[in-house]
């Protein structure tokens, strides 16, 4: 954990083409964002928001074998929507970005403008880490729970070659895909390691030899697979090393923001690290200081599904394609 971290002229060049490019970042987009399934909004004064977990039932009236029938004594069966104890907890990520002066006043461009557009990529790194990879009580708030790949059933893990070549490991039986469709979910995203490209690019028909993937010379290449298509975040928070593609029923993962992203400046004040002692005195020291937060919750209740008995062990929404 650092306290005492600041941009000064030592890390910074100042000339401007150089600070450009270090600044100048693609602002890049949490894939649990784009994929999940967004809910309501916490309000300022909630902490947790419970989600459902069942689905309800509507029954014909005065049903009876295969004869539909309306005697004037029919009652209307009742059925259920649970909410059972599974909620979202509202986490917060925060930073804080600490400038001395004297680099404001050398640079000739908008120092803050282009820090705050890497924040959004800063946070969306951690968001993705923390939802696919992230384990609860470790490198995530404890009353979050473990990350996608974490809590994925042995099963739906599908290591590279264990099937055959990569359009078996991914699309036939006992593939990823299969996987998650076998549990009677559908595959509506795919998150996948830039690394991948470059496989998927080389699949072939087997008949023809034709490229399964014919990039347009006039637009960008679109990747999909089985006509689901494929994300590849940029942002960092995917890792090539735990999984190369992770597939699933993207609607499943829901997650609600309590606080979107803010910023917000200080000229005076300390900074102090986690024993009490003051790193930083912005009025004493002729610094500014940009504080960014972010609160946000997930979780994943597998909704019941009239297919399935969501009870049976190792019934899961995700699979994914690890290393070997």
């Amino acid at each position: 954990m650092a306290y005492n971290g600041l941009i000064s002229t030592g890390n910074v060049d100042l000339h401007p083409e150089f600070l450009a490019e270090i600044f100048k970042s693609a602002e890049e987009q949490s894939v649990v964002l784009k994929l999940g399934n967004q809910l309501r909004n916490m309000t300022k004064n909630e902490l947790k928001l419970t989600v459902s977990t069942a689905l309800p039932e509507v029954y014909f009236v005065g049903t009876k074998g295969k004869t539909q029938t309306y005697p004037p004594n029919a009652l209307k069966q009742t059925t259920t929507s649970e909410w059972e104890d599974v909620s979202i907890y509202a986490g917060e990520l925060a930073a804080i970005v600490v400038i001395p002066n004297n680099v404001f006043n050398d640079a000739d461009f908008d120092l803050f403008g282009e820090i705050k557009r890497q924040m959004p990529t800063a946070i969306a790194k951690k968001i993705d880490s923390a939802v696919l990879y992230g384990q609860s009580g470790v490198n995530v708030p404890s009353d979050w729970r473990d990350g996608i790949l974490v809590t994925m059933p042995a099963a739906h893990k599908v290591a590279v070659g264990s099937v055959g070549d990569i359009y078996a490991d991914l699309l036939v039986p006992s593939g990823v895909f299969y996987q998650v469709e076998k549990d009677g979910y559908d595959v509506n995203g795919l998150a996948g390691a830039i690394s991948l490209k470059a496989q998927l690019r080389g699949l072939r028909d087997g008949a023809t030899g034709v490229p399964l993937f014919t990039p347009s010379i006039q637009s960008p290449n679109d990747y999909t697979l089985a006509g689901v298509p494929i994300v590849f975040p940029r942002n960092g928070g995917f890792d090539a090393n735990q999984s190369l593609l992770i597939a699933g029923d993207w609607s499943k993962l829901v997650y609600s923001i309590r606080q979107d992203v803010s910023f917000d400046v200080f000229t005076t004040g300390v900074v102090q690290d986690n024993t009490g002692a003051i790193t930083h005195n912005l009025m004493q020291e002729d610094l500014t200081a940009l504080r960014v937060t972010f609160r946000m919750g997930w979780a994943l209740p597998q909704p019941a599904m009239w297919d399935v008995d969501v009870t049976q062990s190792g019934v899961y929404p995700f699979a994914a394609y690890v290393p070997a």
